[in-house]
């Protein structure tokens, strides 16, 4: 009896389009002592990395005896951290599995990320219920002379579900680095059902930098003065 593919957020999203299959996360296999992701070849040669989207499956799949661990990664940091001739190969035991050959890593790594390359990309203002994320960003990651202006907002990517974002102008990328710690140890806390990414606003492509400075920061610092301009 042939399996049933899985319903579950991982799946769906590597579904729905390139960007969706590039922010999915996989679970890999990591062989102990080799230190590297389990693999199957092709006839031809080539090596595919083994992902999943069912833990069960990759279960299945450590051959006896074999000292391995999943690890749960999403698919392009996945790719960027393969050699350069390894590709990929999801849910292999699964109807229609998704493979990524070698030549194919590049263009799925540009499709990752808040602004990936020829996506559309939507920001809208916050909503009701991100208020006490905002409020707890106040209380425990403010603004500050490194870090003088903070925006979040509603973030999404073609069809792909809506995450949060927090934009921040920085003294330097250290500092930028260093606020992004600061949210995602506020948002682990809160336990946010969505998704935060945090970005500095010099990374923005300039279109979107333009419109975020036209907004109202959630957060600004005493005398506040842009250390950088886009």
């Amino acid at each position: 009896m042939p399996l049933t593919p899985p319903r579950n957020a991982h799946r769906d999203m590597m579904l729905r389009s390139k960007y969706g299959f590039a922010e999915a996360q996989v679970i890999v296999l990591r062989h102990e002592e080799q230190g590297v992701p389990l693999a199957v070849s092709t006839p031809a040669g080539v090596a595919l990395v083994l992902g999943f989207t069912v833990p069960e499956d990759a279960l299945a799949r450590i051959p006896a005896g074999t000292p391995a661990r999943m690890l749960s990664i999403p698919v392009h940091e996945l790719l960027r951290r393969i050699p350069d001739e390894w590709g990929l190969v999801v849910d292999i035991d699964r109807p229609f599995p998704q493979v990524v050959q070698p030549d194919e890593k590049a263009a799925l790594v540009s499709a990752s990320g808040p602004f990936p390359v020829g996506a559309q990309v939507a920001l809208d203002r916050v909503t009701r219920r991100d208020r006490r994320f905002i409020e707890a960003l106040h209380a425990h990651a403010p603004a500050t002379a490194e870090t003088p202006r903070v925006w979040v907002f509603r973030h999404a990517v073609e069809s792909l579900p809506e995450d949060l974002l927090v934009v921040v102008t920085a003294r330097d990328q250290d500092a930028a680095l260093r606020y992004a710690e600061a949210v995602y140890d506020v948002s682990s806390s809160l336990g946010v059902p969505d998704p935060v990414t945090t970005t500095w606003i010099d990374e923005l492509p300039v279109e979107h930098a333009m419109w975020v400075r036209t907004q109202d920061p959630v957060s600004t610092a005493l005398g506040a003065t842009d250390p950088t301009t886009t």
